[in-house]
């Protein structure tokens, strides 16, 4: 197959590593991926570009993909008006069979392209988002007349779509999420950041990681460390991320409930990331970021740790409760009861954690998603173009 992957971003977050990761695993088995995506407006240290680049994958720069402009100012319709018709042309010339799209505006521009380019390439939208596309107006019409098929990450996603655009269900495909699980295997020589973060050898380590935005409920789980600490005064909670709303989320509640001397904030972690992770003994998720995957949490557990979901989203579907982690209401007394329970049982933690790993390494792989993927690719091939009748 003939793949373009339509990525109308360039920074390095969210969907962006997913994106790269497939296009590396479908390459290696024999198709041929380009990526077409937005090049960075300033030099940056780390980008969807670099990565690109480094991971040697064919790709292009040549569209504006700029989902930034406002919409309706002259400048931001000339250039979405130059995309389209560039891509119109490129898509006819490379003769395409697959356009992967994954944002809204790769997925209006690249529509209306395929479309008008006279060739039979297929549009499929990848559903990066946490709570599914929204059904508004705008895009019940792009998803009944400028796509074939619709890529989920989450059961729940899968319904929805379903619900919201009647699309039929043989162009709706779940995929679990991947990670690059060499990366995260527990007998890699991990670096020691206990000494780093001021966390003595006796201590517990109850680890999240997340963009501390007001919406991700971390001051629910600092209200249940406050629970926690009375019953294990030698657990420590230790913060990984950033976020302009640090001081809302995360620092006055803190100070508010005294806990600051449990509380350690480990910032945002690039070349030690892994190895940060690798310290923790317990692993808390309360909510998936935009973009929707909880990579995060799919991390911890690929690293061997128990983990402690709540009962939203897609969490559930990555944790079997009572297996490889618990599953609990967002309340901070059911957090602290949760978490006392592991922090009391040795034995419970490294089960659980050893189940996770074994979930993690069994259903995160990049060629079962790749595998999933292809096969979906080549159902919408055949079953060709679809609009709402």
């Amino acid at each position: 197959m003939k793949i373009l992957q339509l990525f109308s971003d360039w920074k390095w977050t969210g969907p962006a590593e997913p994106v790269l990761n497939l296009s590396k695993e479908l390459i290696r088995r024999g198709h041929e991926v380009i990526i077409a995506y937005q090049k960075p407006p300033f030099e940056i240290d780390d980008s969807f570009e670099k990565r690109i680049y480094n991971g040697r994958i064919k790709a292009t720069d040549q569209f504006h993909l700029n989902p930034s402009l406002k919409f309706f100012h002259f400048s931001s319709i000339y250039k979405n008006i130059i995309d389209i018709f560039r891509l119109k042309n490129f898509i006819k010339e490379e003769n395409f069979d697959i356009l992967n799209v994954h944002q809204s505006h790769d997925h209006i521009i690249g529509g209306i392209a395929a479309r008008g380019s006279g060739s039979s390439t297929v549009v499929i939208r990848t559903d990066h988002k946490r709570e599914s596309i929204e059904s508004n107006f705008g895009n019940r019409i792009l998803i009944s007349h400028l796509t074939d098929g619709i890529i989920t990450f989450a059961e729940k996603s899968r319904r929805d779509d379903l619900t919201h655009f009647k699309i039929p269900e043989e162009r709706i495909c779940k995929v679990i999420p991947a990670l690059d699980l060499e990366r995260y295997k527990p007998r890699n020589n991990f670096k020691d950041m206990r000494g780093e973060f001021g966390i003595k050898k006796d201590e517990t380590v109850i680890g999240m990681v997340a963009r501390f935005q007001k919406y991700r409920r971390t001051e629910v789980f600092l209200e249940a460390m406050k629970i926690i600490i009375k019953n294990h005064p030698k657990a420590k909670l230790l913060l990984v991320g950033r976020s302009s709303q640090l001081n809302e989320s995360v620092i006055k509640p803190m100070k508010r409930l005294g806990i600051e001397p449990w509380v350690v904030l480990g910032g945002y972690r690039k070349d030690d990331y892994i190895d940060t992770l690798a310290c923790m003994d317990i692993f808390v998720f309360l909510m998936a970021g935009s973009d929707g995957t909880a990579r995060a949490l799919r991390e911890a557990m690929a690293m061997g740790k128990p983990v402690i979901v709540a009962n939203r989203g897609m969490l559930p579907e990555l944790v079997e409760d009572g297996i490889s982690g618990i599953v609990v209401s967002d309340k901070a007394e059911e957090l602290a009861k949760a978490t006392i329970q592991l922090l009391k049982n040795n034995e419970l933690r490294k089960r659980m954690g050893e189940e996770a790993y074994r979930r993690a390494h069994q259903e995160f792989r990049l060629d079962r998603q790749a595998e999933e993927v292809e096969r979906f690719y080549y159902k919408i091939i055949r079953l060709g173009r679809w609009r709402k009748r």
